[in-house]
């Protein structure tokens, strides 16, 4: 469940003080709160070292506390991106977030009714969802995300309370429709969860983004993507992308969203040098993206294509990753099927355009496979 459950955590992590009765621990502990929202902040920026200090100070205070080891499963997870292609920290990581269930079902067992434990239960097993989609095994993601849901449910009745909850609120009802929309395979066991409204979600998620202090920044990144893939209106995209990037400016995954954004907008002359600098990134992932953006810059700013195809070739070489290269890649195709079109080459065209039909789930590029076809 990739895009459903992937950032829950980090929304709920930090808006719980306000959930949680008197008898919580960390979430009723304001100066905890700051504590693990300092590292939370480090974290995002890909500020690793700086972030230790702070969770160092969280496990003197609670040394055997869940938020501990989810903690340090965040880390890895930003820290090694794609984390599930490394498979030596894809288990450290696994074992972080069972750790973490175990120490909240002691806390459980002690009080069945400690709402904290319940809390973290339901942090911990939406990465086990997350991780297991990330891995392709949807039935094992499936069974984390049904766990996750019977306590995500709470979250539902919180809104006019807390704004903070209309991000997971919002986030769930997109993607309740949106994912079993892309993934035909999930489609039979989709009714073990309550039916969603896509339009309702964006407008709960932008709530969020406008009033929400803690959560407002994984509510941009989720409106990003969504505009970016399923709305095909980049325009609205780069309204979030912009100060996400400009608050977070090393967290490369928003420095991706943001040149995409700008890119596909039509702003060229902005996106380039951001463009350029994804592309000097020790990472597949990001020069992928950074050829992908400086293709579409060259072909549809600069109109050449013969330069635009250079870096349309460089991007189908390297290797493709399911959640973050595999629609630049259809991107790529899409662009030098354009370009073959022009110079005559339908054939090869074709060609191009059944392989980004094959890889690609943005809306846009699906769209323009189809409409070459008729």
């Amino acid at each position: 469940m990739n895009y459903l459950f992937r950032k829950v955590l980090l929304c709920l992590l930090l808006t719980g003080g306000c959930f949680f009765p008197a008898q919580s621990q960390i979430l009723h502990d304001k100066d905890t709160q700051h504590l693990v929202l300092e590292a939370l902040r480090n974290l995002y920026n890909f500020e690793f070292r700086e972030a230790e200090p702070f969770q160092q100070k969280i496990r003197a205070r609670y040394p055997d506390h869940p938020v501990n080891p989810l903690l340090q499963a965040i880390q890895l997870y930003w820290q090694y991106l794609p984390l599930v292609e490394n498979q030596a920290m894809a288990g450290k990581y696994e074992a972080y977030l069972r750790q973490s269930l175990q120490q909240a079902e002691k806390m459980r067992s002690a009080d069945k009714h400690d709402t904290e434990a319940t809390f973290f239960l339901l942090a911990s097993h939406s990465y086990l969802a997350m991780l297991e989609s990330d891995r392709g095994d949807f039935m094992k993601a499936l069974g984390e995300a049904k766990r996750t849901y019977t306590y995500m449910r709470k979250g539902f009745k919180l809104m006019d309370q807390n704004p903070e909850f209309f991000f997971s609120t919002g986030l769930y009802n997109y993607y309740r429709e949106q994912y079993p929309e892309d993934h035909g395979i999930v489609k039979p066991f989709m009714f073990f969860f309550q039916g969603g409204n896509k339009t309702l979600g964006l407008k709960q998620m932008d709530t969020a983004f406008e009033k929400s202090l803690f959560s407002r920044t994984e509510a941009a990144y989720y409106l990003v993507h969504v505009f970016l893939k399923h709305e095909n209106s980049p325009a609205r995209a780069l309204h979030y992308s912009q100060p996400i990037y400009r608050e977070f400016p090393e967290n490369l995954l928003y420095l991706t969203r943001h040149a995409e954004a700008l890119t596909l907008a039509g702003h060229y002359q902005e996106a380039e040098p951001l463009a350029q600098q994804l592309t000097q990134k020790k990472g597949y992932v990001f020069r992928s993206a950074g050829e992908t953006f400086l293709g579409l810059i060259l072909e549809k700013g600069k109109k050449n294509d013969a330069a635009a195809a250079a870096h349309y070739q460089r991007v189908i070489k390297e290797k493709i990753n399911e959640q973050y290269t595999q629609d630049y890649h259809a991107m790529a195709y899409a662009g030098l099927a354009r370009i073959a079109d022009r110079a005559g080459q339908t054939k090869q065209a074709r060609e191009y355009y059944a392989k980004a039909g094959k890889l690609g789930e943005y809306r846009s590029t699906l769209q323009e496979v189809k409409a070459y076809g008729k």
